[in-house]
Parts: structure tokens; sequence; C-alpha cells
């Protein structure tokens, strides 16, 4: 029986109506057919809604009536779309990211021949300048930070097809195998709502045996924090929050062990480099979302045994892993 192989695209939005025209034109675009495309607004105040419904009156429409998040909205959207038994892979896009009209061919061609692969992405550049890397992996480094392979390095040749820790969500393909086959019933975690959710993705499969990807050829284009930017203390927070969960949950106890004093050096690190800039109140988030951080940690120990249980990757080459990100 042939596989049809359709691609779910899933965009979360919020007040972000004027990225919207030019991201969905990117993905009908696609030469890869047949293609689904899933909308979450979460509850934008921005007409976002009533236009998508006007200009995009094929796109499927999900709305949880409330500020559902990241996590959650993109899980809202899974579900839905693996009903369809012909959806064999889910690509997350940002509203603020676009993709070549190759991009999903390029990486589904690739995907075919690696039984294994979980997640993966192309290389996704600046959306200004073509000449710098957004991304072309993501990663947990040695000391325990959620780090962004080749940010802001000068593109000049193409790196890979290579096996890389994880990918960034931003704009990403995730195997139906995989989903279906890690432990949680929810892919992304909820408690997270937004920020690091999709580090705590990549390295659950990391750890879990599978195999995450770059396919270089598959461009993305990505403009970065369209709603960060919004109120970007608040992202300090949920990320210094959000660093304790994702660390707790995945990592064996000898290498958290080890991790934990180059954390304490980092978060002081960073509070005193936000101090010198005058930025006190962005200081404070930090402390904050640290602290927070730690105390919501019983709330992920089931989760942290699951994972653990299904633990399938030496430790030796899960630390190779993080040195760079491959």
């Amino acid at each position: 029986m042939k596989l049809i192989n359709k691609v779910a695209f899933i965009i979360v939005g919020w007040n972000n109506k004027v990225l919207l025209d030019e991201c969905f034109k990117s993905v009908l675009s696609q030469t890869h057919k047949p293609i689904d495309i899933y909308y979450v607004d979460n509850d934008s105040q921005d007409s976002s809604l009533d236009y998508v419904k006007e200009s995009f009156p094929n796109v499927k429409l999900i709305t949880p009536g409330y500020n559902s998040g990241f996590a959650k909205g993109n899980n809202i959207a899974i579900e839905q779309a693996l009903k369809d038994p012909d959806v064999n892979y889910i690509a997350l896009l940002n509203s603020d990211a676009r993709v070549k009209q190759d991009w999903a061919s390029l990486i589904i061609e690739f995907a075919l021949k690696k039984p294994k692969a979980a997640l993966l992405q192309g290389t996704t550049l600046d959306y200004y300048n073509h000449e710098i890397i957004d991304s072309t992996h993501v990663y947990v480094s040695l000391n325990g930070q959620g780090t962004q392979g080749n940010w802001r390095y000068h593109y000049q040749r193409d790196l890979g097809p290579k096996k890389v820790f994880g990918v960034n969500a931003a704009a990403c393909l995730i195997t139906r195998e995989f989903i279906e086959s890690q432990p949680f019933p929810q892919l992304f975690d909820e408690r997270m709502f937004m920020y690091l959710e999709d580090v705590d993705l990549v390295s659950r499969a990391t750890i879990m045996g599978w195999d995450n990807y770059l396919v270089p050829k598959a461009r993305a284009f990505h403009m970065g924090s369209a709603s960060s930017t919004k109120n970007p203390n608040f992202s300090l927070y949920m990320t210094f929050r959000n660093n304790s969960a994702l660390l707790y949950k995945n990592f064996p106890l000898k290498m958290l062990l080890k991790m934990i004093p180059q954390v304490i050096r980092g978060d002081i690190d960073t509070v005193r480099v936000l101090r010198r800039m005058h930025k006190k109140s962005a200081a404070r988030e930090v402390i904050r979302g640290r602290i927070v951080g730690i105390f919501r940690l019983p709330l992920f120990i089931t989760k942290r045994r699951k994972v653990q249980k299904n633990m399938n990757i030496p430790e030796g080459y899960l630390q190779s892993l993080m040195r760079n990100g491959y």
C-alpha cells in the first residue's frame, strides 16, 4: 500500500495578523502535496481570526478561546491533525517564519531514508538578511543552557546533512512514528506553556534513541521573537523557569549533578551582565524564574520517571552531542 505522506502544517498565532499572509502563502506554495494547514488562534485581539477566515478559507481553524500558549496550542492541533490517517508528518511553523517551495519535499525525501527520524529541520536563515544563520539545530549544552546552533553565524556553506541533538520549532518537521512512540499523551509539555518546550521535546527524542536531523538544502526564513519582544522580561522569566524543568525531566542524575554548578555560575553571570546594562527588572525576572522553576520541579516527577525509563542512549554519546549539538 503506497503511503500518501500527507503533511499537516500547524501555525499558532497571537496578535500577529500582519505576519499571516506571507506565512500562509509560503505554505500553500509547497511543491509537496497533499498538505493541510491548521491555524490555532490564541484569542488574538487584532482581527487575525477574521482575516484568516476571509483570506484563507481552506485553512482549518482552531480557537481555544483563550491564550493556550505554544505548547498546548500545538498539542490541540496535532491531536486534530493525526485523526487523519493519511497524515504522516507534522510541520510546525512560527507565524514569523516562511519556508521555500521545496522545504517539505526535501525534508520528507531525506526522512524516508531514515527509519528512526523523529524531528528534522532545514537551514533557517535570518528573514531580513539571508547571509546570516538563524538556526541549524538546537541543543542543551554541558552547562545546561538551551542553545541555538550557529545562531547569527555568517552563512558560507551548507553544514550536513547531519544528525543533531535537536531542531528549532520555528520551522521543523516531526514524524508520526515518533509522536506515537513517545510516552506521553501530549507531545509538548503544557506545563511549560512557552519557551524551551521545543528543547524539552528534542531532548526527549534524543534520550529515547531517536534521531534528529539537519537537512541543509531545505531553506526557511525566520524573523525571530515576534511575540516575545512584546514583553521581553516575560520571556526571560519563562526561559529560566522552564530550564529547570527541562534539565530535571530529561537528564540522568549523574549528569544533572555535574551541570548544577555550571548552571549556577551561568545564572550569576547573566544577572551581573543585565545589571551592568542597567536592566535591573530583567535581572529580577531571571532570579524569579529560576526560583519558581525549582519550586515547580515536583510537578515533573512522574514525567522524569517515564523519560528515564525510556532512555536508550549511552551517557557518553549524549554528552558528546551536548558539546556542540552534533
